[in-house]
């Protein structure tokens, strides 16, 4: 085969058929290959190269025109380049005849700019340490409203400005400023001062309407704290003149209409006299405090005042108490008081004397103890109430609640005290059933309406057990010596005492047993009572000792057990003793009829033996514990009696035919 058409064949078999020339290729003859015949096809080259040569003389006329564009570009730099040779050779003589001009331009335009930078700082100088003129003219009116209140607070920030400036240096424009402005505040001032005074006069009626302005007002004063002061002081006298009047007219004509009724109407019960008061207070000072914090409700600044106490507000119910009150007004130690705590203190001054009159009306009636306690309870509610409604401690009202309550206590204890110095004076006997006397009842019974009432009290828990030591130990020890005292002068036998004793103090211990605040005392009547439980014990015992025939038996036991100086007594660890069956009163007929007196009373008894002191105990616990012990010891007595018998060393003869009973025995027939 021929070698070129080899290579033409080997060339076309390698052409790929979906390469991007080739389908280009295809869709360009498209556009002018449509028939295709033979002659097509031959002339097809002949075609291809005749488009190519349109192409290239197409190409030609358009570079021609391109190169002819290239050409007028070329002619016009020229003259543009021939322009700028001008321009710069013009500008070139400019420079050099006007360099001057443009030297003093130059200097002019870094003044302007110097001037306008000073005139920005004056302006901002002027904005910062100038009142505008609305500000001024808000300053000038005669009513003042919120524009009032804006331009002072101006005026304050112009004043610290200054104040802060003159700290780091100073500037005499700064200091003429400040004194300005301080002229400007001072005026603000007094006539903020006069306008709050003028408002307060609207305050004297009991449920005023609060203008507007008055807490912004007062809140403005807090730059002065004397004037502030002073307006405070004018709004306390004013609502202290109110809630005065509203005091007396609650007392003394009632409500509208007589609805409530005057509290005078109730004075002859003390307990509702007073706790209507109470309530009136009360009332009034949480609506007080309502009130004065709303038109305080800005004020955070602490007021000075000299710490003082009138001698109108004091209670001359004892000399004490005066003596208390005189020391702290020569003291008038310099203090902080809060805004609101101040009005409030000052709101109540008035009511403090008739109230504080009252009370001691009421005491000079000389109610009972009981009545008396129970307004203490309630003077110490209402003081706690009053100090959880204000929320700061040093309020007038607790305060003259608590000089009140003081004074109370203070009769409460004198009351107490006579009328326990009057019983023992004059005791009552113990009657034959051995309970505690009507005296003795009357006062636990006094004691439990006492605690009653202070169980019922605002006292915190972890402070009763202190608060009501006093009252305990003012009548808890009375009771006892009363008790002592009515058993002494009765003469009863030792065991009857020990039992009217044991029944006064487990009554008193039950009345205090019920409560925590009394714990210690009651630890302390059952040591006492424990004590006269084992007086009662051995005196029972003796005496069913003696009636069982023992007694003198079971004494020359224990004369001996002590160790006895008597010749015919030795020691126990004496081998060359003499024995008990030797002993005058131990010999073996006189053990043995003895212990058949001791069998008959026990069998005559049925094993019951009398025990008529014990049966009077009251308190059953009380009574099982002592005949437990009772028999106990009989038991041991028997027991003791029985094995010094049947030891050879007493030498007795047939020692277990003395006893009808072991000891065994006569436990479980006496229990």
């Amino acid at each position: 085969m021929n070698t070129t058409l080899s290579r033409k064949i080997q060339k076309v078999l390698e052409i790929k058929l979906d390469s991007p020339e080739l389908v280009d290729s295809l869709n360009e003859l498209t556009t002018f290959y449509s028939n295709n015949s033979i002659n097509a096809r031959r002339n097809l080259r002949n075609d291809i190269e005749r488009r190519a040569l349109d192409i290239n003389i197409q190409f030609l006329d358009q570079f021609t025109a391109l190169n002819k564009c290239i050409e007028d570009i070329q002619l016009d730099y020229e003259d543009i380049k021939k322009g700028f040779s001008e321009v710069r050779n013009h500008l070139s003589q400019s420079k050099s005849s006007f360099s001057n001009v443009l030297q003093e331009a130059k200097k002019l335009s870094y003044d302007l700019k110097e001037i306008e930078e000073k005139e920005k700082m004056v302006n901002d100088f002027l904005v910062k340490f100038k009142l505008s003129d609305e500000q001024e003219q808000a300053l000038q009116k005669k009513d003042i409203d919120a524009s009032f209140f804006e331009a002072l607070k101006r005026l304050s920030d112009i004043h610290k400005e200054c104040k802060s400036i003159l700290s780091v240096t100073y500037q005499r424009p700064t200091y003429e400023i400040m004194e300005m402005i301080a002229q400007h505040q001072e005026k603000a001032f007094r006539k903020l001062y006069s306008s709050v005074k003028e408002i307060s006069k609207s305050l004297q009626v009991e449920v005023p309407d609060i203008d507007k302005i008055l807490p912004a007002a007062l809140d403005a004063l807090q730059e002065r704290p004397s004037l502030l002061s002073h307006c405070l002081d004018d709004i306390g006298d004013y609502r202290s003149r109110c809630i005065s009047t509203s005091f007396i007219t609650a007392l003394t004509m009632g409500g509208p209409n007589g609805t409530p009724r005057p509290i005078e109407i109730n004075a002859h019960d003390p307990l509702r006299y007073i706790g209507d008061m109470l309530a009136w207070i009360h009332q009034t000072l949480a609506f007080e405090f309502e009130l004065v914090s709303t038109i305080i409700s800005k004020v955070n600044i602490l007021i000075p005042i000299k710490s003082t106490l009138n001698k109108s507000e004091s209670l001359d119910f004892n000399e004490d108490l005066v003596q208390n009150n005189n020391n702290e007004e020569q003291q008038q130690i310099q203090q902080q008081i809060k805004p609101i705590e101040k009005v409030i203190n000052a709101s109540f001054d008035l009511i403090c004397k008739p109230f504080s009159c009252r009370i001691e009306q009421v005491l000079h009636s000389k109610p009972s103890i009981v009545i008396l306690y129970k307004m203490i309870s309630l003077l110490d509610f209402y003081s706690r109430i009053c100090s959880s409604v204000v929320r700061f401690k040093s309020s007038k009202v607790s305060e003259i609640l608590n000089t009140c309550k003081n004074v109370c206590l203070s009769q409460f204890y004198s009351q107490i005290k006579d009328q326990f110095e009057k019983a023992q004076r004059v005791p009552t006997n113990p009657t034959a059933d051995l309970l505690p006397t009507l005296d003795v009842k009357d006062s636990i019974n006094r004691l439990k309406e006492l605690i009653t009432t202070f169980n019922t009290s605002l006292v915190p828990l972890e402070e009763r057990e202190e608060e009501f030591k006093p009252v305990l130990i003012a009548t808890v020890d009375p009771i006892v010596n009363l008790c002592t005292t009515s058993v002494t002068t009765s003469k009863l036998p030792l065991s009857h005492m020990a039992v009217f004793m044991i029944n006064c103090l487990s009554q008193l211990q039950s009345v205090l047993s019920a409560y925590d605040f009394t714990r210690d005392r009651v630890e302390l009547l059952a040591g006492q009572i424990d004590a006269h439980m084992d007086t009662l014990v051995e005196e029972q015992t003796s005496e069913l000792l003696n009636l069982l025939g023992l007694s003198s038996k079971l004494g020359i036991l224990q004369y001996h057990d002590m160790g006895g100086t008597d010749d015919t007594l030795s020691n126990v660890n004496n081998p060359q003793r003499t024995p008990f069956s030797q002993i005058t009163g131990m010999d073996r007929i006189s053990i043995k009829q003895a212990i058949r007196q001791f069998d008959t009373t026990l069998e005559s008894s049925f094993g019951s033996l009398p025990t008529h002191a014990l049966e009077k105990i009251q308190s059953t616990k009380l009574k099982n514990s002592a005949k437990r012990s009772v028999l106990n010891l009989i038991v041991q007595a028997y027991s003791s009696l029985y094995s010094c018998i049947i030891d050879p060393a007493n030498q007795y003869e047939e020692p277990f035919s003395i006893f009808q009973y072991t000891p065994d025995q006569i436990k479980k027939m006496i229990s």
